[in-house]
């Protein structure tokens, strides 16, 4: 079963399209169930390609292709497949994150709703960039408003979110001018950092969360024996031309993995031997679980079923049902 997408600040959908189109043996490993934007434009996009996905691998109906053609009008396409359009229309919303029109309470709900039981799923997304980009910052270098620009602090939004629903892994994109940003004289990119790893702090201060919280950040590109390391900021530029890619085009893409998910691989061969549910995902699998415990603090916090866990935080990598069963 695919492993579950909320997608953030989402515009035409480029980020989710790499998730939805990534396959193992012929199977979808990711489906997007909810994606944000306020353009309309964007949104349109968004919306025409969630109703494309609505159909099996490569059988998308002949009027699509005669929508983008100009044969046919939007309208008329979606009459013709008023299902898949309206699961369409449910997964790709038009609405602004922050906007006074979506209290927060909102789009809690439609997470949610989204999400449904499954305790594996991710959240992607990457907050309006204009602010920080190098030409953005360029043309607006003598403008008295640019401190105060929204735009610098929208990231916040997606902050929050990782605060209340606590995805188990989140992937934040944005420009590579994100790195020497500043406002008021001081470092965008470290600031953003020391809040995505510690988002309760951060959304509620130190002193008020009921709760821990944090987030490793890992770098996609530079390869380190050890998870638990913690990044250099250049490690998280992502070089498009690097990957068969016909463009110098350079990203930042911070990957965010939930602590709870994360142990430290040189020390695999001394896992707890409790644990004896937790092996490698080729071997045969052990007894689908079927209820949860909270007798344990690795087995509450990552959700995990009793009967696969046993405590152990080896079964973040190796356990069958983590792996390959319930996603």
């Amino acid at each position: 079963m695919p492993i579950p997408v909320i997608d953030l600040f989402a515009g035409p959908g480029g980020l989710g399209e790499g998730f939805s189109a990534l396959r193992r043996g012929g199977e979808f490993l990711f489906k997007i169930k909810l994606s944000i934007e306020k353009d309309e434009h964007a949104h349109q996009t968004l919306q025409l390609r969630a109703f494309f996905r609505q159909f099996p691998h490569q059988e998308a109906p002949e009027d699509y292709y005669n929508y983008l053609a100009g044969t046919i009008t939007r309208e008329k396409l979606f009459e013709g497949f008023p299902r898949e359009a309206e699961k369409a229309a449910r997964e790709a919303w038009h609405a602004e994150l922050g906007g006074d029109a979506f209290p927060n309470a909102t789009i809690d709900r439609r997470i949610e709703d989204a999400i449904g039981t499954r305790i594996h799923w991710a959240l992607i997304g990457g907050p309006p960039c204009q602010a920080y980009s190098l030409a953005g910052r360029s043309r607006r270098k003598y403008d008295p408003t640019f401190a105060a620009d929204e735009k610098h602090f929208l990231y916040e939004q997606y902050l929050r979110i990782i605060a209340k629903h606590q995805p188990p892994v989140f992937v934040m994109e944005n420009v590579k001018g994100l790195l020497s940003a500043k406002v008021e004289e001081k470092g965008i990119f470290d600031k953003i950092r020391s809040d995505l790893e510690n988002p309760l702090d951060a959304i509620y201060g130190r002193a008020r969360r009921e709760e821990d919280l944090t987030y490793r950040l890992v770098s996609l590109v530079v390869k380190r024996d050890d998870l638990l390391d913690r990044c250099d900021p250049k490690d998280f530029v992502v070089r498009a031309e690097d990957y068969g890619i016909p463009q110098a085009r350079h990203r930042i893409i911070l990957l965010g993995i939930r602590n709870d998910n994360t142990h430290r691989s040189p020390n695999r061969r001394n896992q707890d031997a409790n644990a004896e549910h937790c092996r490698p995902s080729s071997s045969p699998p052990p007894p689908r679980c079927t209820t949860a415990t909270k007798s344990t603090t690795a087995c509450t916090a990552a959700r995990m079923p009793s009967d696969c866990c046993r405590g152990s935080i080896c079964c973040f990598s190796d356990c069958w049902w983590l792996g390959q069963g319930q996603r």
